[in-house]
């Protein structure tokens, strides 16, 4: 990280759905008072910036510095640059945290700003998930949300400098939504789709893309089944055509080569359970991509293993990567150690239910690390943090969720 003010960038890991990571970028370039649109002065805002508690985490593989942003409740946290100053910010549960220059030997800081208010339901706060896009093309980005309750899909639109308050846009209500992606079903090389978990299974599988500007409805709907297949929802290229696929837990939907009006075929080579996050990814080296997910309210972590019969069929083989605890509700994948290969990163989720296996048991953040070991794949994991209620290139991790939002901060390249 870059302490001294220059140009140093950074990466983030964010939580999408619910308490665990995936990845997105963040700039710690310092910047001036004026740019940054405050009206108050440079010693003004210094007083602005919230007290960040400062820990050590993480192991010898990587040493991180945990830093706790806000010990209230949340779900979900997204990372963004919301206000254009060049340097990504935090949104999480009502609050977005502005990121100012960082402090030496103390690391980046944040201004916090509550931006709407959400409700509550039972022990959840109504927001499982937080999407950075850019709806109405004002060039300053959205919010996408969901929820399992009132408002099941929605965007926040950015006032940017306006000065005018955060609006909220319906986008579905037909069935509640578990958690939303934004992926690439179009294959540009640009996640701009919108592909929900939707809770009801009498619910039509959609995705969404972003309409022309200026239409009625920012949004265009997709729907490529009459239903949808149970908890858990990815995508990928499956069958290594070069078309992203949609994957669920009974199995997969082919990519035709016009998503918007091909038929996508399903392919039911699996049963997976109720899972969480399912990612595509040559686990193995194969050539073949395999699936890497987990159980989203049970024990266990796997990967499934793609291979061709004698008659050039698809088979799928389950392989444990860890069952030791339970309720790794969201996880994500991203090269944190530098050596150009993703690891997995994944964490129990505090009171997924409270009624779920392990629910009572302690909370924790690990990454895993894929390694040989005579001639055998293993998953050797890494501890980032234990049993709490939870610009230099680095990949960072950030944990948002009943027990709080903190950073993790990469402090690989200071070693």
């Amino acid at each position: 990280m870059d302490h001294g003010g220059k140009g140093g960038r950074r990466q983030f890991l964010k939580s999408v759905g619910a308490g665990v990571p995936a990845a997105v970028f963040s700039n710690t370039r310092s910047k001036d008072t004026a740019r940054s649109g405050s009206v108050v002065t440079a010693e003004e805002e210094s007083g602005r910036y919230i007290h960040i508690a400062t820990v050590a985490a993480g192991d010898d593989a990587i040493p991180f510095r945990k830093h706790t942003l806000d010990l209230g409740i949340s779900e979900t946290v997204a990372v963004a640059d919301m206000n254009k100053d060049g340097r990504f910010d935090i949104i999480s549960g009502e609050n977005w945290y502005e990121q100012g220059p960082p402090e030496i030997g103390i690391g980046p800081r944040f201004i916090k700003h509550k931006f709407r208010d959400l409700p509550y339901t039972f022990d959840y706060q109504e927001n499982l998930s937080d999407l950075a896009i850019d709806v109405n093309g004002d060039g300053y980005p959205d919010i996408v949300s969901c929820s399992y309750w009132t408002k099941p899909l929605t965007w926040w639109e950015n006032p940017g400098r306006s000065g005018r308050p955060w609006r909220e846009h319906l986008i579905e209500s037909g069935s509640a939504v578990e958690f939303v992606f934004l992926v690439d079903i179009l294959n540009t090389g640009r996640p701009l789709q919108l592909l929900p978990q939707f809770g009801n299974r009498d619910f039509p599988l959609t995705w969404y893309e972003l309409a022309e500007r200026g239409a009625r409805d920012p949004w265009v709907r997709h729907a490529i089944s009459p239903r949808s297949y149970g908890h858990g929802i990815g995508v990928g290229d499956v069958n290594g055509d070069g078309r992203i696929d949609i994957v669920t837990p009974q199995g997969w939907f082919e990519a035709p080569p016009d998503p918007r009006n091909g038929q996508w075929v399903f392919h039911a080579e699996f049963e997976l359970g109720a899972t969480g996050f399912i990612h595509v990814e040559d686990v193995d080296g194969d050539g073949l991509p395999d699936l890497i997910t987990s159980l989203a309210h049970d024990y266990g972590i796997f990967w499934y293993e793609q291979k061709k019969d004698a008659l050039g069929n698809r088979v799928w083989t389950k392989h444990l990567i860890d069952n030791s605890w339970s309720q790794a509700h969201a996880l994500t994948l991203a090269d944190l150690n530098g050596d150009g290969q993703l690891e997995l990163i994944t964490g129990k989720r505090y009171y997924a239910h409270d009624h779920d296996p392990g629910a009572n048991e302690p909370l924790g953040v690990y990454w895993y690390e894929r390694m040989i070991v005579d001639g055998t794949l293993k998953w050797k994991r890494h501890v980032l943090d234990y049993s709490t209620r939870t610009g230099d290139g680095d990949q960072d991790v950030i944990v948002a969720g009943k027990s709080g939002l903190f950073l993790f901060e990469n402090l690989a390249s200071q070693r």
